[in-house]
């Protein structure tokens, strides 16, 4: 069985994304949702991931490294998504649902 384009794609975002939130320290963007209640903007760009929502089980997921920032953005539209999912996760929380 072969691995698709969008599957390696998926899989290298999957492996940013877990990287980000363990060991990385520098530059992130956030690449989910924006809400009225929040600093956070899609697309913000912080020194490092921020406290309290590098803490967040969802919102930790959405900051990404800025060289991964192309493939994250593509991730984050794609159904199924790790990304995606993380994103929708967001939306969901954010309207007071779990």
């Amino acid at each position: 069985m072969e691995t698709t384009k969008e599957e390696m794609t998926q899989n290298a975002v999957t492996e940013e994304t877990t990287a980000v939130t363990t060991a990385y320290k520098g530059p992130v963007i956030y690449v989910g949702p924006s809400f009225r209640n929040s600093r956070l903007n899609h697309c913000m760009i912080f020194s490092e991931i921020p406290t309290p929502e590098g803490e967040d089980d969802v919102l930790k997921h959405l900051f990404v490294k800025p060289a991964g920032l192309n493939d994250a953005l593509k991730a984050v539209k794609t159904k199924g998504t790790a990304l995606n999912t993380f994103y929708q996760k967001a939306i969901k929380n954010n309207k007071g649902g779990n």
